[in-house]
């Protein structure tokens, strides 16, 4: 889809907001879920009146807090790719929101938390932003996305929290307890290339964020005697084979004890070619015989943990549950992003006239009997502040720890 274009006059945006009220409903699953149609017609109705006196950025916030009330993650407009953010990285840990990456005439800021974004404290920017996300999936998804929103130029203005898109003031606090704001300028969000001179807190990479524009990757550990595994997103058919035959050559020539897959960064993609191609064999070695629907005796060797977290959601949210209904894996990390039983399989539409990207879902996947906000850990592991900074991955350390216990 294209970039976003200014519609030329109030007429324009509310035939645009009147189109984006007609297609939610007309093209979701089941659109009213979550909220009714009266309450969703009187916040179109109620933004429609307020568009004479609002200005650009309010407007396009007001459009994606109404796709946002539909209340599954899956159904939302975009931020627009010619937007701006501020040049660093946020990331929650707990309630705290650190700088995890900055620019570097910011670096100052790094490691720092962040106490107040444009005179607005940070729970209450939070919230503002919150506003944004569908409330339908849960506490670790708006923890995932808010950081992004709370960098946006145009969304921090939309949502009143700064006076201008043109500059923000963040005030921070750092380890030795020391006050200090920085006064931040945009960039376009299409420079994100330049992130990779940006500083990082982090003293060294822990293994599953080596490459995580890798769809799909694995590594021996030799010492360990477990092969790691790490599945982003799924790419084409016919890598996925050529994959999955390297896998099984492992499995089937060294000495595996520990088989770990990680889905922490996978936030979703097709479903399909996991459960077809790598599952299926995946099964059949865990167990003696491959079956799906009848109890089955699980294999001495090797065990099988699965790594989880606030970025697992859509379709690596249903391949975690596949692995843990068909392979009986173990779970391992943070509750995932989205809900076992959701809404998903969006399908993209664009404003008439201000070329938003909009996505509405049009399937239900119910993947377990209780409705649970999340896709729960057997074993939770939080990865610490202090975690970060020095490169550690507890979630791996306590799986190979466990998989050394008889």
């Amino acid at each position: 889809m294209g970039p976003f274009v200014t519609p030329a006059n109030a007429a324009q945006w509310k035939a645009d907001l009147r189109y984006l009220a007609a297609q939610i409903p007309a093209r979701h699953k089941n659109a009213f879920h979550s909220i009714t149609r009266a309450s969703f017609d009187d916040l179109a109705a109620n933004l429609e009146s307020k568009i004479p006196s609002l200005n650009v950025d309010e407007i396009v916030v007001g459009f994606m807090a109404l796709a946002a009330s539909i209340g599954d993650g899956h159904t939302r407009i975009a931020v627009p790719s010619n937007f701006h953010a501020y040049p660093l990285e946020l990331y929650w840990f707990g309630d705290t929101l650190r700088v995890t990456k900055v620019s570097p005439e910011y670096r100052r800021a790094l490691g720092a938390k962040v106490l107040e974004i444009g005179n607005v404290q940070t729970e209450n920017a939070y919230r503002a932003v919150t506003s944004l996300i569908p409330k339908g999936e849960n506490e670790m998804w708006l923890r995932r996305v808010s950081p992004s929103l709370l960098v946006s130029a145009e969304i921090l203005h939309g949502l009143r929290l700064t006076p201008t898109a043109g500059a923000a003031r963040y005030d921070f606090e750092d380890d030795g307890g020391n006050h200090f704001y920085v006064d931040f300028e945009p960039q376009e969000l299409s420079q994100a290339e330049n992130e990779q001179n940006w500083l990082s807190a982090e003293s060294k990479r822990p293994l599953y964020r080596r490459h995580p524009t890798e769809p799909v990757w694995f590594d021996y550990l030799q010492d360990e005697e477990a092969l790691y595994l790490q599945y982003n997103v799924a790419p084409t058919y016919w890598q996925l084979h050529r994959f999955t035959g390297s896998v099984l050559d492992v499995l089937d020539h060294k000495s595996v004890k520990t088989l770990i897959i990680d889905l922490r960064l996978n936030r979703g993609g097709d479903l399909t070619k996991f459960k077809w191609i790598l599952l299926p064999q995946l099964i059949k070695r865990r167990f003696h015989q491959q079956c799906f629907a009848c109890p089955q005796e699980i294999s001495a060797s090797p065990k099988l943990y699965v790594a989880i977290g606030r970025e697992t959601y859509s379709a690596g949210l249903v391949n975690a549950v596949e692995l843990k209904d068909q392979a009986s894996a173990f779970l391992v990390g943070e509750p995932t992003g989205g809900r076992p039983n959701q809404y998903g399989e969006d399908r993209s539409f664009m404003l008439p006239t201000s070329h938003l990207a909009g996505f509405v879902s049009t399937r239900y996947y119910r993947l377990a009997q209780m409705d649970t906000p999340a896709l729960m850990p057997d074993q939770t592991i939080k990865t610490t502040w202090t975690d970060f900074t020095t490169g550690e991955d507890p979630v791996l350390d306590w799986i190979i720890a466990g998989s050394k216990d008889p």
